[in-house]
């Protein structure tokens, strides 16, 4: 590694030359810009250099440090920090949400084309209903209405997988709810199109009722891998086996 030239400032934490360091500062390893600093500016300087050069692979010290700064009285350190715990660890924040969410209710609407296990596509038309209180799920599809009961625990244990597996929670930030590009290639972006009602029916949305009191309404107008997976997770409670009693998915 090449010598780097000049002499260090642990404030900015920059090699300057040794002309911009005073003889105290020179020994106090301290430049003359941040010289002038008052100790309180200099002690955020300080800090806000150092969030800003932690290595990629923190240590436990690292980490900890890290975490407790979100909570620093100043607040553009706190708000520094937030942003590179982010940077360092972007699913902290959504798997603490998830130990925060319980379902109370949920309406779940898909209205497109949907894929089964061997890549079969069909035609779907259905909203499902769960309700925590009730432990009821319904299922209709194309006017005909299905109602199943599961025990408290098989519904506790649905909803917790929807929130931690599926992250419905996150639809709204995962899955674009933009309307689909109507524009042609040769039509100028200020022309007025008139937006068919097939392009305005979205494929999927849901309504999320929580038992902290927050609700969500999202959309999407293709169907992810989630948005399918889920809506063949839960049509699993209505599937008809003749040659067997009535199973329930193992959940």
């Amino acid at each position: 590694m090449a010598k780097k030239h000049g002499h260090y400032c642990k404030v900015c934490r920059e090699y300057k030359s040794n002309e911009s360091f005073s003889g105290k500062g020179h020994s106090a390893h301290i430049c003359k810009k941040c010289a002038v600093l008052s100790p309180v500016e200099r002690s955020k300087e300080m800090t806000l250099t150092r969030l800003m050069n932690l290595p990629y692979r923190l240590s436990a010290e690292q980490k900890a440090w890290l975490k407790g700064l979100q909570q620093d009285k100043c607040s553009e350190i706190a708000e520094a920090a937030k942003v590179v715990y982010a940077e360092h660890f972007p699913y902290a924040e959504r798997n603490a949400r998830k130990q925060q969410l319980h379902i109370s209710e949920m309406t779940f609407v898909v209205q497109d084309e949907l894929w089964d296990e061997f890549g079969d596509s069909f035609d779907a038309q259905i909203v499902f209903i769960l309700d925590r209180k009730t432990k009821l799920i319904s299922c209709t599809q194309t006017g005909v209405s299905n109602t199943i009961e599961l025990t408290a625990k098989e519904m506790r244990k649905l909803l917790n997988r929807i929130v931690n597996e599926y992250e419905v929670f996150c639809w709204e930030e995962d899955f674009s709810q933009e309307m689909p590009d109507v524009l042609g290639e040769d039509e100028e972006e200020s022309t007025v199109i008139e937006v068919s009602e097939d392009e305005e029916h979205p494929s999927w949305s849901v309504s999320v009722s929580y038992s902290s009191g927050e609700k969500q309404q999202m959309k999407g107008f293709d169907i992810p891998v989630r948005v399918n997976e889920l809506a063949l997770d839960l049509l699993q409670y209505f599937e008809n086996d003749e040659d067997a009693d009535d199973e329930r998915p193992d959940i």
